[in-house]
């Protein structure tokens, strides 16, 4: 059961993204299959969740700057729009009902954002009335961080953990490929820089075994020749993401995984982890990029069994993909060329049950049924 999730997400003046908050908000679930064409809105949905993310740690101005400055994340820009604007709704299982964290941004005179308000909103049980406190304004970065009631600071660990994990960066030079240091292990990093660290100790960890060997046998179902990883410390603590065939003694180097094998190994490991270590959301974007037809099936399959301990938010552009899931799970970015704005839009089965009798999901993507193709 998933304890704590975004129940809905309303964003406004952010790239694709027009002024108006109330048309633009999306009701969450527990699986969240987000489609449309390339520049319809879905990839800024994604960072827009990554800004959040950024803002709970502090590095709203290292957002903003990697970003290009606050011009190129306003709505066409500041001639056009004033403000960056976010509600998020969030499902807390410590017996309260939802809660609320808002915020608006605008640009400074440096092209950086601070803060034009900052609120949350919460109700506890048995409290006829929601509490609600407002942060005030000018502070360029979020004043949550200095919060230390206990239900803030809930919030903010929560929000803090809206990481989108990157895994499509598997060149010679990438994190993911390098050594890691067998301390750095009791999470996932959200480029997979860390991955021999945290294999190395879950294998270590009888608790965790279950779940490292469940990893190992997804893997070999994708990669028939991966027999095991060989996680071993050097004289300096460093481990490399070593692995066998099967069948041979041979060992091999992380940079002999191809970068699709290497993709889905991340994935696995992200997706199938431990409970007690899972993100609370996962926020993936099109990782199906790379991977063989039944990896991208097996990928499907173990969406789903992260979705019963986390919230999943993917965006793809893969009809493959796609066809694994309920139309319900489905939310459709589009770009409104009248309009110059992104359209977002969840479905219903009882809408689509007569096409569904003849199509699959992707082939109803495909025949623009679903909307998030090119005009």
């Amino acid at each position: 059961m998933i304890e704590t999730c975004l129940r809905s997400l309303a964003l406004a003046g952010y790239r694709s993204y027009d002024n108006d908050l109330a048309q633009n908000k999306i009701t969450l679930k527990d699986i969240n299959i987000i489609i449309g064409a390339n520049g319809a809105g879905k990839s800024n949905l994604i960072s827009f969740l990554e800004m959040v993310s950024y803002m709970m740690t502090r590095g709203l101005r290292r957002y903003v700057a990697r970003q290009g400055g606050a011009q190129s994340l306003l709505y066409f820009g500041a001639g056009q729009t004033e403000q960056i604007s976010g509600e998020l709704q969030i499902h807390d299982a410590n017996g309260r009902k939802e809660d609320m964290y808002s915020f608006s941004l605008e640009r400074s005179a440096t092209d950086q954002l601070y803060f034009a308000r900052e609120q949350i909103r919460y109700q506890d049980e048995g409290h006829s009335k929601p509490y609600e406190k407002d942060f005030g304004i000018g502070h360029q970065e979020t004043e949550l961080s200095g919060a230390w009631d206990n239900t803030v600071r809930t919030l903010r660990n929560y929000l803090e953990r809206l990481r989108v994990f990157h895994f499509n960066d598997t060149t010679i030079n990438a994190k993911i490929r390098s050594t890691a240091n067998e301390g750095d292990g009791s999470y996932l990093r959200s480029d997979g820089g860390n991955i021999a660290a945290f294999l190395y100790q879950m294998r270590e960890d009888p608790a965790d075994q279950p779940y490292y060997k469940r990893i190992i046998r997804y893997i070999r179902m994708a990669l028939p020749q991966f027999f095991d990883f060989v996680l071993e410390p050097d004289g300096n603590g460093n481990l490399s993401l070593n692995w066998r065939q099967e069948g041979a003694e041979e060992m091999f180097g992380p940079h002999q995984f191809s970068d699709g094998a290497l993709r889905f190994v991340a994935l696995t490991t992200l997706l199938l982890q431990p409970v007690r270590t899972a993100p609370m959301t996962i926020i993936l974007d099109e990782p199906e990029i790379g991977l063989h037809p039944y990896a991208v099936s097996m990928l499907a399959k173990e969406i789903r069994m992260a979705s019963r301990t986390s919230q999943i938010i993917v965006s793809t552009q893969s009809p493959l993909l796609l066809n694994e899931f309920s139309c319900e799970d489905v939310i459709t970015a589009e770009y409104d060329q009248v309009n110059q704005r992104s359209v977002l839009r969840r479905h219903k089965e009882e809408d689509l049950r007569e096409w569904l009798e003849d199509y699959t999901l992707g082939e109803l993507w495909e025949k623009n049924v679903l909307g998030g193709l090119p005009l």
